[in-house]
């Protein structure tokens, strides 16, 4: 299920520009990673530190694609 609640709340996120605005705030990764857990939990979204590595990793491979 955190698989399930990352996506969740990433549907959140996308919903919601003062969540939105408080992970932007954020100045280096290991503090994202925190505040996106902490946030998540706060809405009923359990997910690890791995879920929200991965969705940066693969958003910067396709990023990096479509410049290649």
């Amino acid at each position: 299920m955190p698989h399930e609640d990352f996506v969740r709340f990433r549907q959140l996120v996308l919903e919601d520009t003062a969540l939105q605005e408080s992970l932007m705030e954020t100045a280096d990764t290991q503090t994202f990673i925190a505040l996106a857990r902490r946030l998540g939990a706060e809405r009923g979204c359990h997910f690890s530190a791995e879920d929200v590595q991965e969705a940066m990793r693969a958003a910067r491979r396709t990023w990096r694609e479509r410049w290649v």
